[in-house]
């Protein structure tokens, strides 16, 4: 066989020995998974939030109205994630911001999904006097130490107590 022709065969044996049956060895690392966050409400564990369900506004200890917040967090290695939760009373001027860095564990999901949990977080809602049957938005966006980041999106109809309501917002 030629130079030519044995050099051919070695770099085409090279090329196929690389190419593999495409599948993770034990070294490679697991396949990216895109990251993603699913917001949800509940105090002391997660609650789908679909549509966009009536939920009660609680009166905290402080003077303050907040409505509970949880999420499931799929793609993310850490356990700690920071949180940057918006709500906006439609019609109102300004969004509420809070931001927390939190501890989350991991769970199994309904459907058998690994993921990241946090329940029972406290987002705050301006002027939640004035709110009872308007519409809220609640922004979720969740970012790791790594870089990695997802968000969510959900509305809710805010429910405030007969005797917590202010007469001048009716």
């Amino acid at each position: 066989m030629s130079g030519l022709a044995c050099a051919a065969v070695i770099v085409l044996a090279t090329l196929l020995c690389g190419c593999g049956s495409g599948g993770a060895t034990p070294d490679d690392p697991a396949p990216a998974v895109n990251p993603r966050v699913v917001l949800g409400t509940g105090e002391a564990e997660f609650e789908t939030m679909d549509g966009e369900p009536t939920i009660r506004l609680v009166h905290g200890a402080q003077g303050g109205f907040h409505v509970w917040t949880s999420f499931l967090a799929y793609g993310f290695a850490s356990q700690t994630l920071d949180l940057l939760l918006t709500t906006r009373v439609e019609g109102a001027s300004e969004p509420l911001v809070m931001h927390a860095r939190l501890s989350t564990r991991e769970i199994v999901d309904a459907d058998g999904v690994a993921a990241r949990s946090f329940a029972g977080y406290p987002g705050q809602v301006r002027d939640a006097r004035c709110a009872d049957g308007r519409r809220v938005e609640l922004r979720l966006h969740v970012s790791a130490p790594d870089g990695s980041a997802a968000e969510d999106v959900r509305h809710c109809i805010a429910e405030v107590a007969e005797e917590l309501r202010l007469p001048e917002c009716l």
